[in-house]
């Protein structure tokens, strides 16, 4: 037997010894106190079998006649009285009224307290109190016959007995509706039992001296008793040390395979030569005369990350700082993997002290290794989830009120390692002031219900006035139907609190929003629609769920257009257009709407859509408006320039009919005067053709300026200049003014030519008047082109001065004009229009040093 074991055995008979006595000591006192408490109850019965046994007697004789002048009738008692010869009164007294005269006798002179009690008394000086109360309620409800107890501080023992009506009773009795047999009240017997308690709280004192006897002695012979099993044990292993050193090699080798699933080793340190068993090899996968018999061995198996620390620890044992060799280490398993070892052992000295042998054994651990690891790194899993999560977890011992929490618990409250955290601390400082009497009153109220819950609350960070908010998850540990400890994980949701926030403004801002919100799944059916959708289409929300948003289209659009829409959110763009849709009523309405996919977070995938609308069905028909009345202010621009254009035909035509009458007048001068030379007359109707046909090329030039353009076509800036300068050059070089022309990009656009080529007179013709008006020599307009960072640069420059500051906001507003009553005010306007509008351009203007500048700005990737 062990010497641990036999000590324990020693330990448990000692102990079961104390079990034994001290039961018996209990059941000695249990049994005096019930002596003791029969010996009062019996003196109680016996006082009231006493009363009975008078009341009895009493009620033999129907009442006694008692001789008294003061004693005066009792009006709750029938009773009556009678003179003897000598005139002396004579009250009959019946049993009930003896019974109480007999027990106010005893109260007045005894230490004994008697009284007649009922809970429906005749005379009201007999009403119960509450202890009488419950005795007799007892009585009625278990058909006991006595009921008693000690007062709490057992200076006194109360007895009831009770009274049954009998036949004496029903003449007193009778409007009671008493019938013989039932209960009809009791007497009180109250014993004076001071010496009991003495007694009692003497024998407690005894037994408890007995008790505290008996456990010193208990320990002062398990102390003798353990010392001597040490002593015989300490003998017995140096006896045992002494016999292994005596025995063959071969024996304990023997001894140690067949007694272990350990590998041995054993290492003589002077040859250096060292013995590994079968069973350590083949814990390798080697066979026995696989590997050497050599301290190399090992060392060539060793993992080199653990060679050092196995190194330092098997030295540290030769020189005796440590009293057994323990280390873990890997070795290299036949098939290449590596093999966790358990590495024990101890060095041997001889007389001298000089180490002379080691001896251990392997342990094979790679599975609890494994396990470690697992574990360590599932503790690790778990403190990366925590974090993430903002997640602590924390345990409450409910009889200490100890606190242990989790390192991530302190990093949610911000605390230092040294940091003290408690239940006080807690209240006193984390929980936010408002929340903490909800906080101690639910866990106060769930430990006595012993029910789970979960909490959310305020808390304040250390050394900081934020704000934040906990959820607390808690459970109960219970053993023997009693809580002994609450476990709970916290989790600082105040970003989540936030985020909640966030959504429900978001939530109120859909449901209220004047768009309508459409979520779909990935097939296309409706799962959610807001309150601006139902009021635009006239659906319910239950009517447009498990639809597709197809089902409110009109014919308007056509299937492959919606073919079209669904293979672009299909493949993950978004979708944008108009549609025109028809409600409920069958009344058509037009939307501007958005359909993007939804992905999933993990595998990106497609999950949901989301349509947004807007009903732009009054915007569509106010654009429709809009654009009629552009297109109308561009026919009046048009017409408005017609005039204009006249006066510029004018200028083109005076020279050329001139050139012709004058070569009509020579042909019929020459005619008159007979001086027709056929040269001459040649040389004339040649100039009249030529200049006819310049007449001609101007009416188709200016036909062309007044040809509607709908199509795009592909030009250069300067190719529209020149188209311009046709219609207006003449006119310029008329009135002095002289264009300076300079084209550097020579890029070719796709545009509207015609609406470009209008722009360009507009902004050349009021530059035009105004060098007329303001400059009398010297008149000057530049164009200048050229590219700047991908856009065409425009820029149409004049030297008249520039414009007013005050006219400058104003120049491209509709029907403004400087011209008084000559001009329309729609030139700048419509100009301004066409290249924001039909060219997706820029047009601005802006004064230079010498005057006004016109600066037209396009972007190539737009043309």
């Amino acid at each position: 037997m062990k010497k641990t074991k036999a000590v324990l055995l020693t330990i448990f008979f000692i102990i079961l010894a104390n079990i034994i006595a001290f039961e018996f000591i209990d059941l000695s006192t249990k049994s005096q106190i019930e002596i003791s408490n029969k010996m009062v109850l019996n003196e109680a019965r016996a006082q009231f079998k006493d009363t009975i046994h008078t009341r009895d007697w009493n009620a033999q004789y129907e009442g006694v006649y008692v001789q008294s002048d003061t004693l005066k009738p009792n009006k709750y008692l029938i009773n009556n009285h009678i003179f003897t010869k000598d005139n002396k009164k004579l009250i009959k007294i019946n049993h009930a009224w003896m019974t109480k005269q007999i027990s106010e006798i005893s109260n007045e002179y005894g230490d004994y307290y008697y009284k007649l009690t009922s809970l429906r008394p005749i005379n009201p000086e007999n009403k119960a109190d509450k202890f009488e109360k419950i005795a007799l309620k007892k009585f009625e409800k278990d058909k006991t016959d006595e009921y008693f107890e000690f007062t709490k501080n057992l200076k006194r023992f109360n007895y009831v007995g009770a009274l049954k009506v009998k036949a004496s009773c029903i003449e007193c009795h009778y409007k009671q509706n008493y019938e013989i047999g039932d209960y009809i009240g009791g007497v009180r017997i109250t014993v004076p039992t001071e010496d009991y308690k003495a007694f009692f709280e003497s024998l407690q004192e005894k037994t408890s001296v007995t008790k505290l006897v008996l456990i010193i002695i208990s320990i002062f012979v398990l102390l003798i008793l353990i010392w001597f099993i040490n002593s015989i044990y300490n003998s017995q292993e140096l006896i045992n040390q002494m016999s292994k050193k005596q025995q063959e090699l071969s024996v304990r080798y023997k001894l140690a395979i067949d007694g272990s699933n350990d590998g041995l080793w054993d290492w003589n340190l002077i040859t250096n030569e060292v013995y590994f068993s079968k069973r350590w090899k083949s814990m390798l996968g080697y066979k026995i005369d696989e590997l050497e018999n050599s301290i190399k061995t090992w060392e060539t198996l060793i993992n080199p990350d653990d060679l050092e620390k196995a190194e330092t620890d098997i030295l540290n044992n030769h020189k005796g700082i440590t009293k057994r060799y323990e280390n873990i280490h890997r070795l290299k398993h036949k098939d290449g993997h590596w093999v966790w070892i358990l590495d024990r052992g101890k060095t041997f000295f001889d007389e001298k002290g000089t180490p002379v042998r080691m001896l251990g054994f392997h342990t094979d651990i790679t599975k609890q290794k494994e396990l470690e690891i697992s574990l360590n790194n599932s503790q690790k899993s778990l403190l990366k989830a925590e974090n993430m999560a903002n997640l602590a977890h924390w345990s409450l011992d409910i009889q200490s009120m100890e606190l242990t929490i989790s390192e991530n618990l302190r990093k949610i409250f911000g605390l230092n390692k040294d940091t003290p955290f408690g239940m006080k601390e807690l209240f006193k400082t984390y929980v936010y002031e408002e929340d903490r009497e909800l906080v101690k009153s639910k866990l106060t109220q769930n430990v006595t219900n012993k029910t789970p819950y979960n909490i959310e609350y305020r808390f304040t960070k250390l050394n900081e006035n934020e704000i934040r908010h906990i959820n607390c998850n808690v459970e109960y540990e219970i053993i023997d139907d009693k809580v002994v400890n609450a476990i709970g994980t916290i989790q600082d949701v105040t970003n989540i609190n936030r985020i909640q926030k966030e959504l429900n403004i978001l939530r109120i801002a859909i449901e209220h929003a004047p768009i309508s919100f459409i979520i779909t799944n990935k097939d296309g059916i409706i799962e959610y629609v807001n309150p601006c959708f139902t009021k635009t289409t006239g659906y319910t929300f239950e009517e447009a769920l498990e639809q597709k948003p197809r089902a409110f289209k009109s014919d308007f659009m056509q299937i492959e257009e919606y073919e079209k829409l669904w293979e672009t959110i299909s493949s993950g763009k978004t979708w944008s257009g108009t549609l025109k849709d028809i409600n409920k009523d069958g009344k058509e309405y037009w939307e501007l709407a958005f359909i993007s996919p939804i992905f999933s977070n993990k595998e990106n995938e497609i999950i949901n859509y989301l349509v947004i609308k807007q009903e732009i069905t009054k915007e569509v028909f106010l654009k429709q408006e809009l654009q009629d009345k552009e297109e109308l202010m561009i026919a009046q621009s048009r017409h408005a320039a017609m005039g204009e254009m006249i006066s510029m035909i004018a200028h083109q035509w005076r020279q050329p009919i001139a050139v012709v009458a004058m070569g009509a007048n020579n042909i019929l001068a020459d005619i008159e005067l007979d001086m027709v030379d056929t040269d001459s007359l040649k040389d004339n109707l040649n100039e009249i053709i030529s200049q006819t046909e310049y007449l001609s090329q101007t009416i188709d030039d200016f036909k062309n300026f007044f040809k509607p353009n709908k199509q795009k076509d592909l030009a250069t800036i300067e190719s529209i200049f020149d188209e311009a300068f046709k219609v207006m050059g003449k006119m310029l070089e008329n009135n002095e003014i002289k264009v300076i022309q300079e084209y550097t990009s020579g890029t070719q656009v796709y545009t509207y030519s015609k609406e470009l080529l209008q722009v360009f007179i507009n902004i050349i013709k009021n530059a035009k008047e105004v060098l007329i008006e303001k400059k009398d020599t010297n008149r000057v307009i530049k164009i200048n082109e050229f590219l700047k960072n991908d856009y065409i640069i425009i820029q149409i420059s004049d030297n008249a001065g520039g414009i007013e500051k005050n006219n400058l906001d104003k120049i491209f507003d509709p029907y403004f004009t400087t011209k008084n009553q000559l001009g329309t005010g729609l030139g700048l306007y419509m100009s301004k229009t066409i290249i924001e509008k039909h060219l997706n351009g820029k047009l601005t203007a802006y004064n230079t040093e010498d005057g006004a500048c016109f600066e037209i700005k396009f972007s190539i990737k737009d043309m």
